[in-house]
């Protein structure tokens, strides 16, 4: 007696393991789910309907954050590099900008290329009209990391008396055409502060070969030779170039020390990252009340599907079906209701947002702007994520129903038939 007790007790984490196992082919149960679904095909396109709703709803809010955020920050930061800083004194009587702070600059770990730039006011002249204007007199890796959009001539200086003027600057120079306006002659007058404390004037012909895209304010670049030539010993900025995004707030710590004041464009992009941060979660907030509803009508399906099919769950347990074979029928039911509908959830609303766009686009191109306008961007990592979202909500709804269905009385349920 004590051996077969023994014999029973070796058996039975087997017999219980068996038990919660599955003897039908996944293939087989995926087949029986999907004949399932199809025998109450209403019910089942209305299911679906509801999870293309709420997933459209959440994936063409956050496509249109993201997209938004993209617009935003490329109008804000342009062409500007991230690793650019850029350095200015706070006060010049004490710290100036001088050669000898150019040269520390210079000598700071990780800074790849130091661009400075004289910045002071002056007149232009031109045919007998004057008028005030602000000369940076600088250098082409200055002229580079300034993101200037040019929309006539060159952008780089060739000899010390060329010059690229803004856009409103070509009516003091009668012209309206910025092509036209290549080659003439203007005169710059400036005083220029020396390292003596005296003041110096400077008058100088410059060729124009190019005109700048600023519609706001009149300045001149200028090469800084001739300012250098003259005795000009104080920049108005330096931009200091890291070799590398990540070693920008050392640098900007270093310069600091210097007495110096900083300014970069991840000071604006995280300012923009936040705000969209923010912006991303309210509207998946309310994209969320449209999934919630999709969830509650899966929920309701499989429920309803269950009870409608206790006799049938019956006889396959009766049949030697296990447990585990009707928890993964269910499971498999919610899960191709799942896919299926985050998947054209997704599609329509790509879609959407394309067509958005390309409306977007053709409006600000009638009207003279330039560009693509993607004002949604569904990326790869959000139709992952949105898929996959959509599947664990599948598992969590079918949890109870497929538990339920397990525990199933198969005699009952044929009694009941």
């Amino acid at each position: 007696m004590k051996l077969f007790t023994r014999k029973i007790k070796s058996k039975s984490p087997k017999f219980k393991a068996d038990k919660l196992s599955s003897i039908i082919r996944p293939r087989i149960l995926i087949s029986i789910a999907v004949q399932n679904l199809f025998a109450k095909r209403q019910r089942t396109l209305l299911t679906i309907g509801g999870i293309i709703i709420g997933v459209g709803a959440i994936v063409f809010l956050v496509s249109l954050a993201d997209g938004l955020h993209g617009v935003v920050e490329q109008q804000v930061i342009g062409s500007r590099s991230v690793k650019t800083v850029d350095v200015t004194s706070p006060n010049d009587l004490t710290i100036p900008l001088d050669t000898n702070r150019l040269n520390k600059l210079k000598d700071i770990a990780h800074v790849d290329k130091v661009a400075p730039a004289y910045i002071m006011p002056g007149k232009i002249s031109k045919s007998g009209s004057l008028t005030d204007a602000v000369l940076y007199g600088t250098t082409n890796d200055y002229m580079n990391l300034s993101s200037l959009q040019y929309s006539a001539g060159a952008s780089q200086f060739k000899n010390d008396h060329d010059a690229i003027i803004s856009a409103s600057l070509l009516s003091l120079i009668g012209e309206t055409n910025p092509d036209k306006a290549i080659g003439q002659k203007i005169s710059v007058l400036a005083t220029i502060n020396l390292a003596n404390g005296k003041k110096t004037q400077f008058k100088e012909e410059l060729n124009i070969i190019g005109v700048a895209s600023i519609n706001s304010g009149v300045a001149v670049y200028m090469d800084e030779e001739l300012l250098n030539k003259v005795g000009a010993f104080e920049y108005g900025q330096i931009k200091v170039v890291a070799d590398d995004r990540e070693n920008v707030p050392t640098i900007r710590k270093q310069i600091s020390s210097l007495g110096l004041s900083t300014a970069s464009p991840l000071d604006t992009l995280d300012e923009i990252n936040t705000i969209f941060t923010i912006f991303t979660f309210v509207v998946i907030g309310f994209g969320g009340i449209g999934m919630i509803i999709a969830i509650l009508g899966m929920f309701n399906t499989l429920t309803i599907s269950l009870l409608e099919r206790t006799s049938e769950i019956g006889l396959m347990v009766t049949m030697g079906a296990r447990k585990a074979d009707v928890q993964r029928l269910l499971i498999f039911e919610a899960l191709i209701l799942s896919f299926v509908g985050s998947f054209v959830g997704i599609i329509a609303a790509w879609i959407l947002g394309l067509g958005i766009n390309f409306g977007l686009t053709y409006f600000a191109n009638s009207r003279g702007v330039q560009g693509a306008i993607n004002a949604f961007s569904v990326t790869p990592m959000l139709v992952i994520m949105t898929i996959t979202f959509t599947l664990l909500i599948g598992l969590l709804v079918a949890y109870y129903p497929s538990r339920r269905a397990a525990r199933i009385n198969p005699i009952e349920a044929l009694r009941h038939e």
